[in-house]
């Protein structure tokens, strides 16, 4: 389900996180509905993009959350074998597992950051966490774009 984010937010962080919610939110909606097949229909030639492909690949962007929780890196960020990525490489037989690592992905980002501050700095890096939320809503937002014109193309829906 997704809840349109408030226009009064609460503070910062809640804006931050209900506006993240929303993009996640929004990519699961434009696959809602569609069989594996018509998830790995690719846009256009030569491009490699489906909405699988994007879900896979956006299971990998929640890794800047991940590197606050210090564990090893899962699966659902290479091409079914540990140290292989092009990022949009996808296998019809797996989608329902991509779709569960993708929904596992963003739960442990939800867990690694939970009660840090936004100005708590990624380990090993410059980046806050407030800067890595705002990198996370646009590079959603933007494959969300991607997402819309991916439906269309499979069933002709449109809007949101």
């Amino acid at each position: 389900m997704r809840v349109e984010p408030p226009v009064d937010p609460v503070d910062e962080r809640a804006a931050l996180e209900d506006r993240l919610e929303y993009q996640r939110a929004t990519l699961l909606l434009k696959c809602g509905g569609l069989t594996p097949e018509q998830l790995v229909l690719r846009s256009v030639p030569p491009s490699a993009m489906s909405l699988l492909g994007l879900v896979r690949h956006l299971s990998g962007v929640e890794a800047w959350f991940h590197e606050y929780d210090g564990l090893p890196d899962h699966l659902y960020f290479w091409d079914y074998e540990p140290g292989v990525s092009d990022g949009f490489k996808v296998d019809v037989t797996r989608a329902a597992e991509d779709l569960a690592s993708y929904q596992a992905s963003v739960a442990r980002s939800r867990t690694a950051v939970a009660g840090l501050g936004l100005d708590e700095k990624s380990p090993g890096e410059d980046y806050t966490l407030r800067w890595i939320y705002l990198h996370l809503i646009e590079e959603y937002a933007r494959h969300n774009g991607h997402a819309d014109l991916l439906r269309e193309r499979i069933d002709g829906a449109t809007g949101e």
